[in-house]
């Protein structure tokens, strides 16, 4: 026989009973208060250090006890706590579970969420791409770029050359070539609605019409791998991820990890869009060594800037809004600056794009052991 309080579930009133339990039948008896019950018609709460044990009864009621004698009364009348709490009691079963909801976590990370956003990009209207796209280039035209200064002859011939090359597996994806002045150098990017942005500055640093190809086949590829669209609908997906784990997606905290995890997909694009450009070139006879030089230069023009990592071409636009505000900050030294040491590449996990070595051996390594026959003149 132990003590304990019972409330009616109809009324806040704390009334003192005593329980007793044999053969698997809980008796209760107090003032006014009669009642047995089998013990398997009873919700047992989870037993906690510093709380009192609840009986739920099946009209509503409940008893609280506060006695560790409970348990002993339980466990002599066959009550087996619910699997759950028994592995929660035990380190090494709570361990496995705990490694199994992170390789879960990692798992949906890795896979689930590239997965959800590719299925999803498939579905999703035509015209949702083109409205995007067509509100971005709305948006550079505004924040950093102006109408194109370079000579129109120029423009037609690239545009021309581009469009007498065959895409690598036969594709027919339909883009639109635009050329814009940059306030923020060289660069190319690709929108969702199909427009390719190439900068007069990138046209005039390239040593050759092959070098602004394999840029534009890169930025292609973004187009045809439906790049920026996937990009938005997998940081949505990181973002509820997010907010799942720490409960406040709008936090500083927050934004950090988010941002990390959309730059890891924005890498493996990157290298995606990569491959589409060195298909491309290989499959119409031309070399991406002019693309590596030409990297190679927008490096060095970058560093001089004092925004190594400016020159990197992308399919989005806040990368870009913060390369222009920094080039505006006088202050903003150079490693050839402090000590003549060369450009320094930045962590490659906080990047948006893999290093510029990696890249520049990967274009120079395509071209090994091929001959090419020269198809442009040159511009020189």
């Amino acid at each position: 026989m132990i003590d304990a309080i019972y409330f009616d579930g109809q009324s806040t009133r704390r009334q003192p009973v005593t329980v007793v339990m044999h053969k698997r039948v809980v008796a209760m008896r107090g003032e006014g208060v009669k009642q047995s019950h089998r013990l398997s018609r009873l919700r047992v709460s989870e037993r906690l250090e510093h709380a009192p044990r609840i009986l739920y009864l099946p009209d509503g009621g409940r008893i609280h006890i506060s006695d560790p004698q409970l348990d002993k009364l339980l466990a002599a009348n066959g009550y087996r706590e619910p699997r759950v709490v028994r592995w929660q009691r035990n380190w090494l079963l709570s361990l496995l579970a705990l490694a199994s909801v992170l390789t879960l976590l990692l798992s949906a990370y890795q896979w689930g969420l590239p997965w959800a956003a590719d299925q999803a990009a498939l579905h999703l209207p035509a015209s949702l791409e083109q409205k995007v796209g067509d509100g971005q280039l709305e948006l550079i035209d505004a924040s950093f770029m102006s109408p194109s200064e370079l000579d129109p002859v120029v423009q037609a011939r690239l545009t021309r050359l581009f469009s007498q090359l065959k895409q690598p597996r036969g594709e027919q994806t339909a883009y639109r070539l635009e050329f814009r002045r940059s306030h923020i150098g060289p660069n190319a990017l690709a929108l969702p609605n199909g427009v390719i942005v190439m900068t007069d500055e990138l046209v005039k640093l390239a040593d050759s019409d092959e070098a602004v190809l394999g840029v534009l086949g890169h930025e292609l590829g973004h187009v045809q791998r439906r790049h920026a669209l996937r990009r938005l609908l997998q940081a949505l997906g990181v973002g509820v991820v997010v907010n799942l784990w720490i409960g406040d997606v709008s936090s500083a905290l927050a934004a950090v990890p988010a941002l990390l995890l959309d730059q890891k997909y924005s890498r493996d694009f990157e290298r995606e869009s990569d491959q589409y450009a060195i298909d491309m070139m290989q499959a119409n006879g031309l070399p991406l060594t002019p693309m590596a030089e030409l990297f190679e230069k927008m490096g060095k023009a970058g560093a001089q800037r004092g925004g190594a990592a400016s020159h990197r071409h992308d399919d989005g636009t806040a990368d870009r809004r913060r390369h222009a505000e920094a080039d505006d900050e006088d202050d903003a030294a150079t490693e050839d600056e402090k000590g003549g040491k060369g450009e320094a590449e930045p962590l490659e996990y906080f990047s948006s794009h893999p290093s510029d070595a990696e890249r520049i051996a990967r274009l120079r390594a395509a071209d090994a052991g091929r001959k090419f026959d020269s198809k442009f003149d040159s511009r020189q």
